[in-house]
């Protein structure tokens, strides 16, 4: 289940890849990020090198208005890189190898130059893995196959000719959401530095032919999901257990590209379970250990048939108490298909749920609006 979680994973990616690599008005770019690896946690027995380095190089689109949620959003660029990252000591940490579409917001625009929000998710291949005999020491990632993920805030400004100047800052993370034990991850913040030909501020289509922008509207409806992951909890090379969680709730459309979602969520780990069994609790107390249910709001951005949901959840002591957890988090890619049964509208995706700065689990889900 790990190895298809994995490659439908890929799939998507690559086809939200391909919409950003065959379009027009759009640019190359090329960077350097000088930076260091940032342990998040106490007891991670690695070194921090002295200086971390990363290059990236990519094609930048920028959104021309032919579509209602380019206006909605104010004209992002759609992006997408592949990196090499030096993390500054090839014995323990060794080197990372990634590729990641994203998207970059204005956060404003001048005549010439732009500040941006940039964010991107991907899969990238490290070197190096955690293992208790050759590699004791990087306790941090315990698989070769990871995601991604980069953040960035970057100024533009004219250079020389047509070209700008990138400056920025940004975080790289790579992760594998706990398939693969351990997994505290490793990050690496730094200077970014680059440059790329000019490219418009916001570029308006010549084409007749555009989408008319649909009116503000509201209202409600219901969503729900139901979702299967895989966790490799405690021990390395262990065995891999499954998660279900079935979740369903009511949302409200202030926009025609903003979703504000409420309602429960429930989870059955069965790797908790078979821990408490062997450890010889009775079966009620099993049952209870691997079960947990939350009340959670959730905020939801929509770019076409791709959109982006965040969700915090509480827990409650419902079935059993879990009320002493601390908040759980999801982060959901999601692609809705364009296709509806009598009103009802259904969606695949894949979410990553994290308590704090720690994986629980990467799960795909399949689910619905009506």
């Amino acid at each position: 289940m790990r190895n298809c979680i994995i490659y439908i994973s890929v799939i998507i990616g690559l086809f939200f890849s391909a919409t950003v690599w065959g379009q027009k008005y759009s640019t190359y770019y090329g960077e350097v990020m000088v930076g260091k690896v940032a342990k998040h946690r106490d007891g991670l027995l690695y070194d921090v090198p002295p200086v971390s380095m990363i290059f990236q190089a990519g094609k930048v689109l920028q959104t021309d208005g032919s579509k209602a949620w380019h206006d909605y959003w104010g004209y992002p660029r759609l992006e997408r890189s592949v990196h090499l990252n030096l993390f500054g000591d090839a014995d323990v940490l060794g080197y990372a190898v990634g590729a990641a579409p994203g998207i970059g917001f204005y956060l404003h625009r001048g005549e010439q130059s732009a500040f941006l929000l940039h964010m991107a998710a991907g899969f990238a291949y490290l070197s190096k893995e955690y293992n208790p005999l050759t590699n004791p020491k990087n306790n941090a990632i315990g698989s070769n196959f990871n995601n991604t993920t980069q953040v960035k805030v970057s100024y533009e400004t004219p250079f020389v000719s047509d070209l700008l100047l990138d400056i920025g800052l940004g975080l790289t993370h790579y992760s594998n959401g706990l398939s693969s034990s351990p997994n505290s991850g490793i990050n690496v913040i730094g200077l970014h530095l680059g440059l790329k030909p000019a490219i418009s501020n916001r570029r308006i289509s010549e084409s007749t032919n555009l989408e008319k922008r649909e009116e503000v509207f509201k209202h409600w409806g219901v969503n729900g999901y139901v979702s299967y992951g895989v966790a490799e909890n405690g021990v390395p090379g262990g065995p891999k257990y499954p998660i279900k969680n079935y979740t369903l709730g009511l949302y409200y459309q202030s926009h025609p590209f903003l979703k504000w979602h409420a309602g429960m969520d429930y989870d059955y780990a069965f790797g908790d379970y078979e821990f408490a069994i062997r450890d010889f609790q009775s079966e009620e107390t099993a049952i209870g250990q691997a079960t947990s249910t939350a009340a959670y709001a959730a905020l939801e951005g929509m770019f076409g048939t791709v959109s982006f949901r965040y969700q915090m959840g509480y827990y409650l002591d419902l079935l059993y108490d879990k009320s002493d957890y601390v908040p759980y988090s999801k982060f959901n890619v999601i692609y809705n298909i364009p296709y509806d049964f009598y009103e009802v509208k259904p969606y695949i995706g894949i979410l990553l749920k994290t308590h704090v700065a720690v994986a629980d689990y990467v799960a795909l889900q399949v689910g619905f609006e009506w």
